[in-house]
């Protein structure tokens, strides 16, 4: 019921992965939708595709709960399984990478701080802003 009537008042956004413009996750604006100034917002991420092959991180600080389903969670510490229920609160320049098992479907509810930076990937111990590393991957 909450989710149809955000998509009603035009707050359901369907975002493209940049490579295969197939789609990567659905996002749902709890909060505002088209947010300039104010420091936070909160979305609900209903993912499709799991990321590219490297590590990136974001242009804000964030915390995300997982309501169902999971992801692998890929860090430069390893590999883990990330279970409904749990929360993480990361840096914006905090690596990982997502995995989705394709028997899942996941929900996570994602809180955002102010966008403080450019976000990119990481390649070869290298940092490659975001345009340039998925025009890269286009083929």
């Amino acid at each position: 019921m909450l989710l149809n009537l955000l998509e009603r008042c035009g707050r359901k956004r369907i975002i493209l992965d940049r490579i295969h413009q197939e789609p990567y996750l659905t996002r749902y604006y709890l909060f505002l939708k088209d947010r300039k100034w104010f420091p936070f917002n909160v979305f609900i991420h209903n993912f499709h595709k799991g990321d590219p092959d490297d590590l990136h991180d974001h242009p804000w600080s964030y915390c995300t709960i997982i309501l169902s389903g999971g992801y692998w969670e890929h860090t430069p510490k390893g590999r883990f399984w990330r279970k409904p229920g749990t929360i993480k609160v990361a840096g914006s320049r905090s690596l990982h990478r997502i995995e989705l098992d394709p028997n899942v479907d996941t929900w996570t509810l994602f809180f955002v701080g102010p966008r403080i930076r450019e976000w990119g990937f990481i390649k070869k111990n290298k940092w490659i802003h975001n345009e340039t590393y998925l025009e890269s991957k286009k083929g």
